[in-house]
């Protein structure tokens, strides 16, 4: 090996954004934003259409379709987009010597447990207030007079519901869809069974949706966090590969959309309101990315800064542990392994496994050309 090459420095200038046209990157905002704003919505306004109008079993199979297609989506985005550009950053010369190689897979290890300890927290909450619910009413039950007129065998009362699988309840054939008004949704955890009694029925679909929101929130912040260094790097692309990346973002942000709004219609207890704020919060942060990579590409050394290539490596490899945690535990084993997917037909599980091959499939090459 030749002792000059040994010595040669990496070149950690910052470098110039020549032919830099602002209108254009301004403009590739908006459009950024109305593609989210479109997928991200596009959920809630198919769930919205098939409540108002014939409601028929095709209700079902779209939901499967886009809910396994947007979990395969997800899967795509932790493997092959986040935790390969993590690597890259890590191994930047510019970064400085490392000690330790293995930075990016120890800090998604860290993103996984720390999404783990935070549900497990949520659930032993969630535990300790159904056991103090339940003790509550069964003290307000005892202490309650009996009525002579009603017995207990003049009531029809439902068959209790197994906990290895979902239970739920729709009214007036409106399918899964119906989600939003009637779903009880059990999680198959064994600490949400269900009592006979309706009021112990209330108290606990009550508190267990908790979880479902827990889950939620956590998946949306994974997405945000990586959604912002896509809009800084976007912004302060060089021209000449500008296009090529935006279009590839613009697909990356339509079908990690998708993604999050069959997400989010699934969890029934959350308002319109908040569902509304969800999907804005996801629609905006990009953009915000891409506003703040405008306002200082002046400024931006990206490559040529360790701190920057730091901030950059930490927050992708963080938010492949989020996400992988999400997609494989809380969206694949639990729709799979106790939710809708784990007595369906033959058809159906093809082709939700279909979605899910598909939904990894087309991020993966997104990711690749990313």
């Amino acid at each position: 090996m030749n002792p000059q090459a040994m010595d040669i420095q990496p070149d950690c200038t910052a470098l110039s954004l020549d032919n830099y046209n602002v209108p254009l990157r301004i403009g590739s905002v908006f459009i950024v934003f109305a593609a989210s704003a479109f997928a991200v919505f596009l959920p809630l306004v198919i769930q919205k259409l098939l409540k108002s109008g014939d409601k028929s079993a095709a209700a079902e199979w779209i939901l499967v379709v886009v809910k396994q297609f947007g979990a395969g989506v997800i899967v795509a985005t932790a493997f092959i987009h986040l935790l390969p550009d993590a690597f890259e950053t890590f191994n930047n010369p510019c970064i400085g010597e490392l000690s330790f190689d293995a930075w990016p897979g120890a800090i998604a290890m860290i993103g996984v447990l720390m999404t783990f300890t935070i549900e497990n927290i949520g659930h032993r909450i969630v535990s300790d207030r159904i056991k103090r619910a339940k003790a509550q009413l069964a003290k307000d039950a005892a202490s309650a007079p009996l009525l002579p007129t009603t017995t207990e065998d003049s009531i029809e009362r439902p068959q209790p519901k197994h906990l290895t699988s979902h239970s739920h309840s729709h009214s007036n054939g409106q399918g899964i869809f119906a989600h939003a008004e009637t779903h009880v949704h059990s999680h198959g955890h064994t600490f949400f069974e269900l009592d006979r009694n309706d009021d112990n029925v209330a108290v606990t679909a009550d508190i267990s949706e908790s979880i479902e929101r827990l889950s939620l929130y956590v998946l949306e912040a994974g997405i945000m966090f990586h959604s912002v260094l896509i809009g800084v790097t976007l912004s302060v692309t060089q021209a000449s590969a500008f296009m090529s990346l935006f279009v590839v973002i613009i697909f990356h942000q339509m079908f990690e959309g998708m993604a999050l709004g069959t997400r989010i219609i699934d969890v029934a207890s959350l308002s319109q309101t908040r569902k509304y704020f969800l999907c804005i919060g996801f629609c905006t942060i990009t953009p915000i990315g891409m506003a703040i990579g405008i306002l200082a590409r002046s400024n931006y050394a990206g490559d040529s800064s360790p701190t920057a290539l730091w901030a950059m490596g930490t927050l992708n490899s963080l938010s492949a542990g989020i996400l992988l945690w999400v997609s494989l535990v809380e969206l694949l084993a639990e729709e799979w392994m106790h939710g809708d997917l784990h007595e369906a037909s033959a058809p159906m599980s093809l082709l939700g496994f279909f979605s899910v091959a598909l939904g990894a499939t087309l991020m993966s090459l997104l990711g690749n050309w990313a």
